[in-house]
């Protein structure tokens, strides 16, 4: 197979990073289709890795600690960034406190991406058991988390500098005044725009997650035309939410948060999951992604693209170790 086609199967980001290597005359190979595992050479003729967009010029132990949302935040709390109030345990009554407290929560397993296991807006105990045990599926610790209201927002850092950033909108759908939620959600993931081979950055809604979040409603309701509903709880991209530039919109202390954390942990790339009350100007962190999805930023759902590619590998091919 030639690098052509191989390069066509590439994860839309590394892909992306791929082409900017050729276009620079840098030496690259395709090492594994199936994770997206590249081998480039740098500006010094030294050989590094790259899995997915994350390079091992970044810091092994501040990968590890961005995969655990626990020890994520006990870092953002170190350095002063507000998070939400929340607890890990495998104690279910210990949430049930939380949620006496808070009146709305969110729970999620500690590790994991890409919106597995994660329940949002949850106001009683009937919800929390069926979210704990949900989140128990992918993990046997789970995070527990006051439900902030507001904008959820990703910030890309690039060798420590804020890059660009996007809001993440959750899957919806429009009504026709005929179909069913279920339909509706099926027409979507129909269209040309939608893909849920990682190749494209506005991916198929997923009907599991929407099952769980709509109940029995996803059969049942008929959407009133031109009224949007939404199907998903969790905003990833993964399970079919939508991106939208917001580089100019967020605040000086949310990128200067960005910024630190992904310096403390000596991240090359870094997307920091942040959710903003616009309303109060709060932001708390959520959690940190050490892989982040470049095509995002390159080229999101509405708005402007940004050089975030073109400055990360110029990070690849320039910069020391885990600077």
């Amino acid at each position: 197979m030639n690098n052509t086609s191989l390069r066509d199967q590439l994860q839309i980001s590394t892909r992306i990073i791929y082409d900017e290597l050729i276009r620079r005359d840098i030496a690259v190979d395709i090492l594994d289709i199936g994770s997206s595992l590249l081998e480039y050479t740098d500006s010094h003729d030294v050989r590094h890795f790259i899995f997915s967009t994350c390079s091992d010029k970044s810091s092994a132990t501040g990968l590890i600690i961005a995969n655990s949302k626990a020890r994520t935040a006990a870092i953002a709390i170190r350095l002063g960034i507000p998070v939400p109030a929340q607890i890990i345990s495998r104690d279910i009554r210990k949430v049930r406190k939380l949620l006496s407290v808070h009146k709305q929560i969110v729970i999620k397993p500690v590790l994991g991406s890409g919106g597995k296991g994660v329940s949002t807006n949850i106001t009683s105990n009937v919800e929390l058991k069926d979210a704990y045990m949900y989140a128990k599926k992918y993990n046997h610790d789970i995070v527990a988390q006051q439900y902030i209201n507001g904008d959820d927002v990703r910030l890309l850092v690039i060798d420590g500098v804020f890059c660009s950033a996007v809001t993440r909108k959750p899957a919806h759908v429009i009504g026709d005044g005929i179909s069913t939620i279920r339909e509706l959600i099926i027409v979507a993931n129909g269209t040309v725009a939608r893909n849920d081979d990682s190749r494209s950055s506005l991916m198929h809604i997923n009907q599991n997650a929407a099952a769980r979040f709509l109940g029995d409603s996803i059969d049942h309701v008929v959407v009133k035309s031109g009224e949007e509903v939404r199907v998903v709880g969790p905003a990833n991209v993964s399970l079919g939410g939508s991106l939208h530039e917001a580089t100019h919109l967020v605040s000086s202390a949310m990128i200067a948060d960005a910024e630190a954390i992904t310096k403390k942990l000596g991240l090359g790339i870094c997307g920091v999951d942040m959710m903003w009350d616009q309303t109060t100007n709060k932001h708390y962190l959520i959690e940190v992604n050490a892989t982040p999805g470049i095509d995002i930023h390159n080229d999101p759902f509405s708005g402007t693209s940004s050089d975030c590619v073109s400055r990360y590998v110029d990070w690849l091919i320039s910069s020391p170790l885990h600077a």
